[in-house]
């Protein structure tokens, strides 16, 4: 079986990677996608991004759904080298916090 995955440009969703607003807004976006689509893969263009932002966007995102459908469901591509261990602590402090 095929898995669709719809790419997402997180420049379309969020304007600026900085706050929690902006990151609630585009989490609800992103959480409207997954009822349309199978899979999503937020590409972030290596762009910085405040812890702020990475909780509210994508660590809410991930307890929300849970781990088992984040991990399944959502891609992050391209992410700076600087993100990728915030991404990782914002989503297991938020999965580990929604037991």
């Amino acid at each position: 079986m095929m898995i669709s995955t719809f790419k997402v440009d997180i420049g379309d969703i969020a304007p600026e990677l900085t706050s929690r607003p902006v990151g609630a807004g585009a989490r609800r976006q992103l959480l409207a996608l997954l009822e349309e689509h199978e899979s999503i893969d937020i590409d972030f263009h290596f762009k910085s991004l405040t812890p702020s932002f990475a909780d509210e966007c994508v660590g809410q995102l991930a307890a929300f759904i849970g781990m088992k459908d984040f991990r399944e469901r959502v891609k992050l591509s391209n992410l700076s080298d600087a993100a990728k261990p915030l991404m990782k602590h914002v989503i297991l402090t938020r999965c580990s916090a929604a037991r």
